[in-house]
This record gives structure tokens, C-alpha cells and sequence, in this order.
């Protein structure tokens, strides 16, 4: 859904997220007593792939391929997908993620647990929708696209969630402000994140102005709010406490910005990217400020006016 808002509305927008109104319980907070959900669980291919005997691969892996049919396919008739395999398990960069893996991941009870709490919001808005079937696995620090999702189908690369300290994410050059979304605590943010995906694209629309793109990005960040209503508002827009006070104290100058420079309607897709793009703050504020600033503005929108309209629902 787009929204098409004449000029003039704007500036009321920007006084709505400027002065929200007093509230306890947050308004995007659903019921969910009466969800009755099946437990989450997570198939562990890490664990499979790395207890096998490498020189008898296709053998030990035979019992378990209809359970992971989503990562094995027709691999094990096919001998050129079957020495790849071989490949990956004996990869001693792949070999030593996977044995850090299972230091900060020996058990997923407690993701489990999370997810299981995240779908059953996501059950009270989609109640027809299904359940993706959840797997583990290590990717190579595949970090651009940590979960993979298909067919209803997600992998998680746990190697992409060691922690922000993590050495192996220095030696390949990843910057400080990314690794710091690469926590445990992330995961069901970024899988829940997936799934805000695929309903904002389910109608075609590409975003056009700074707007637009604040919009669709607040539409993001609400999401998280419905799945996540407890969750403190740094962890989903992945601010530090500084930045997050920063940008509490700075939205009205942020605002102001905006309009001052008459940014609102642009479509000049490099200023929009130091906007909303993942940076370690806002280039137009100076280093010390937070960043994606327009993001959050427009999360703070998207908040106010689904405050005030309780008629319209998620979806």
C-alpha cells in the first residue's frame, strides 16, 4: 500500500511524531492468550553436516535427507554437488566457525523460545499465515544476507551471530557498526525482519523520494514493534543507548532539517542512501549523531498514525 500525502499533510506528520500522546501499554501491542502455537524448533544442519565422516558423506547423510531436503536437494545423485559437499565440511575456515558456533550456540532452546513468542504475535495479525520451517547452518559469514528465505523455508546462519567481538569478523573487514547487529539477540529481529519483507513486496512498489523511502522504512521498524512489543527500541533499529538518546533529543532538529532543505520529496538516491542507508552515524549531523535518521523519523510517523487510527489493521 502507498501512501499519497499532499504537502500539507507533512508537516502535521511531522508535529504528530513530535509530540506523541502519554500511553502505558504500547497501542501495537496484540492479545495473544488465545494463540495456541506448536513450539518452534530449529533443524540443526550445522550440527549433521559436521558429525559425518567426510570419506562416507553421501552413506551418512542418506538417512537424513528428506529432512533437509531444502539445503540437500538431488545432491546426493549428483557427484559434482556431492565433492562441493566434501568441500564445505572439510574447509577448515568452515571447520573452526562451526566449533565457535557451538560455543555460543550448544542449544537453541532459548532462540526457540523467542521465536515461538515472535510467531505467535505474527499468527494474532496473519492468522492464515503460515509458519516457516526453521533450520540452522553455517554459511561462510554470509553477513549481507544472514537468514535465507524460500518457499517458506528459512536457514539461519548462526556463524553471522557470534557476537560483535568476534575475531573472524575483524579479519574479513567488517565494519564496527555492523558487527554490532551481529548478536545472538539479533536473530529473531532479522527473521521477522524477512517475513516484514515479503508482505511490504507481495503488491509491486518502489520507493521514489526521501519520503517514500521513510515510510516503507517505518513500515519495517512497526513491524518489529507488533512482533516485539517488549523489546526495547535501540535493539530494533540497532542504536546504541548514545545514539538512541541522540536521536530522542535531535528528532524536532532532524525534522527540521528536512524540511528546511526541502528533502522530503527528493529523489536523489545518494543523499536518501546517507538517510536510511546502514552508516556508523549521519554524515549531514556529524559523527557524533545516530544513524538512519530518516528511517527512524519515519518509524515514528508510521507509529503515530497507527496510534491514532486503531481501525487500521497490520496488514
Amino acid at each position: 500500500m502507498k501512501w499519497h500525502l499532499p504537502a500539507f499533510a507533512i508537516l502535521l506528520l511531522g508535529l504528530l511524531f513530535l509530540f506523541p500522546g502519554c500511553r502505558q501499554k504500547p497501542h501495537y501491542e496484540a492479545s495473544i492468550s488465545d494463540i495456541r502455537l506448536e513450539k518452534v524448533t530449529i533443524r540443526r544442519y550445522d550440527e549433521l553436516l559436521f558429525s559425518l565422516d567426510p570419506y562416507r558423506l553421501r552413506e551418512e547423510i542418506q538417512p537424513h535427507a528428506e529432512t533437509f531436503e531444502f539445503f540437500l536437494g538431488d545432491a546426493l545423485d549428483d557427484p559434482l554437488a556431492m565433492q562441493q559437499l566434501f568441500a564445505y565440511v572439510t574447509d577448515p575456515l568452515l571447520q573452526a566457525l562451526y566449533l565457535e558456533t557451538k560455543e555460543v550456540w550448544p542449544v537453541l532452546t532459548s532462540l526457540e523460545e523467542d521465536l515461538t513468542r515472535a510467531f505467535r504475535y505474527y499468527r494474532a495479525h496473519f492468522p492464515d499465515e503460515p509458519i516457516p520451517q526453521l533450520y540452522s547452518y553455517v554459511s561462510g559469514i554470509d553477513y549481507k544476507l544472514p537468514i535465507k528465505y524460500a518457499g517458506n523455508h528459512a536457514a539461519i546462519g548462526l556463524d553471522n551471530y557470534l557476537g560483535s567481538d568476534c575475531p573472524h569478523y575483524g579479519k574479513i573487514g567488517i565494519p564496527a557498526y555492523q558487527a554490532m547487529t551481529m548478536e545472538p539477540d539479533f536473530v529473531p529481529l532479522d527473521m521477522m525482519k524477512i517475513l516484514a519483507e515479503v508482505h511490504l513486496q507481495a503488491e509491486p512498489y518502489e520507493p521514489e523520494t526521501l519520503l517514500d523511502f521513510m515510510i516503507y522504512e517505518g513500515k519495517m521498524l512497526y513491524f518489529l514493534d507488533c512482533m516485539f512489543p517488549r523489546a526495547p527500541d535501540s535493539l530494533k533499529v540497532a542504536y546504541t543507548g548514545d545514539q538512541l538518546r541522540w536521536m530522542q533529543e535531535g528528532r524536532g532538529m532532524v525534522w527540521s532539517y528536512f524540511i528546511d532543505n526541502e528533502l522530503l520529496f527528493s529523489t536523489d538516491r545518494q543523499m536518501i542512501g546517507r538517510l536510511v542507508g546502514e552508516a556508523p552515524f549521519t554524515s549531514a549531523f556529524g559523527r557524533g549523531s545516530a544513524p538512519r535518521t530518516a528511517s527512524w523519523t519515519g518509524w515514528q510517523i508510521v507509529r503515530e498514525y497507527m496510534r491514532r487510527h486503531p481501525e487500521v489493521s497490520l496488514p
